[in-house]
């Protein structure tokens, strides 16, 4: 999954398996442009909570057009700026998506990304986004990323939780009710806050 010969070109067919609590077992590969559909069946499996946690809206009432143009736009993945992980399992003789993990360069040099995830309702708290995440930050190590940054609202716990929990170096800074997480992957790198704390 990390191996530096995928750096320019990942390998969009190797899979990762995952164990999620409750037994079930969890597909993961890098996202390919036909992924759209799965993306976009997804987003109406996930709660407005979710939803909210994840765009910063609730878009209960979007456009299913504007939906399914988005879905496009994030299946098309730019390896050299950008990683999606994307987790799937097999429902009803059918491949489902059920999490996706991405980041994407920030910066002029490259070394900053500004990471996120989301995980469908019914396998929150199931042990599945740590996992997930932890797999995108090996890519990420794997493609040069010194910072992952991650924006989520101050009272998401469970984001906060999963960062804790990766057990990497990381700072944190409160601005406008928003967390702004700055996950280090390098040793001896000053805490960098992109958003609300420009580099001069």
């Amino acid at each position: 999954m990390v191996d530096e010969r995928s750096v320019d070109q990942p390998d969009l067919q190797a899979k990762v398996t995952l164990e999620a609590r409750g037994d079930r077992s969890v597909q993961v590969r890098h996202m390919r442009p036909d992924d759209a559909e799965l993306l976009e069946r997804m987003f109406y499996r996930l709660s407005s909570e979710t939803r909210w946690r994840r765009f910063f809206m609730p878009l209960d009432n979007i456009d299913p057009e504007q939906v399914r143009h988005e879905t496009v736009r994030l299946a098309t993945i730019h390896p050299e700026r950008e990683a999606a992980l994307l987790a799937t399992t097999m429902e009803d003789g059918r491949e489902e998506g059920v999490a996706v993990a991405r980041y994407g360069r920030i910066g002029d040099d490259g070394m900053c990304a500004e990471a996120s995830i989301v995980v469908r309702d019914d396998l929150q708290s199931a042990g599945l986004g740590a996992q997930l995440f932890d797999l995108l930050v090996q890519v990420g190590l794997a493609h040069g990323i010194h910072h992952m940054i991650l924006l989520t609202h101050a009272d998401n716990t469970g984001m906060i939780g999963l960062v804790h929990h990766l057990g990497l170096p990381y700072s944190g800074k409160y601005t406008s009710g928003l967390y702004e997480i700055d996950l280090r992957l390098a040793d001896n790198e000053p805490p960098f806050f992109p958003f609300s704390q420009p580099r001069v």
